[in-house]
């Protein structure tokens, strides 16, 4: 399976404005935790299908351009939709390179991205220099690989 590079790149209105108004409501019920990242994505991709949209969690690396975090989110057509890092919170992305580097815990990590709202989490676009990089989860490529039944 090849890596796939993700671009920054901004959802379509008939796509983000429904998907941003979803995933405000589930966060306002039970906010997206930066330190369930898994949970996080499973949340998003639930909440995407329930709009008729298909998503693929991808599993790689965030990388934080001095350090990388091992990192799942989910992918529609194409576009990166991470509700559990607030990434457009300076104070988180430096709270994240801390946790990298094992200089606080994720307990630390969880309460600074419990502050932020959907507005702040990657929803297509994420801040440069910032990039994302991985391959479909195992469970995605098995159903990718699966042959079609018609």
């Amino acid at each position: 399976m090849t890596t796939v590079a993700f671009e920054s790149r901004r959802l379509p209105p008939r796509v983000a404005d429904p998907l941003r108004a979803r995933l405000r409501t589930a966060h306002r019920t039970a906010p997206f935790s930066a330190a369930d990242p898994r949970e996080a994505v499973r949340r998003a991709a639930t909440v995407a299908a329930e709009l008729g949209l298909t998503g693929t969690v991808y599993r790689g690396g965030l990388d934080l351009r001095g350090s990388e975090v091992d990192h799942v989110w989910l992918d529609v057509d194409g576009h990166v939709v991470d509700v559990a890092f607030p990434l457009f919170v300076a104070e988180f992305v430096a709270v994240l390179r801390d946790f990298v580097a094992g200089h606080v815990a994720a307990g630390d990590l969880a309460a600074v991205a419990a502050l932020a709202g959907v507005e702040a989490r990657v929803l297509g676009e994420f801040p440069p220099p910032l990039r994302y990089r991985g391959c479909p989860v195992w469970s995605a490529r098995r159903q990718q690989e699966r042959p079609d039944p018609r």
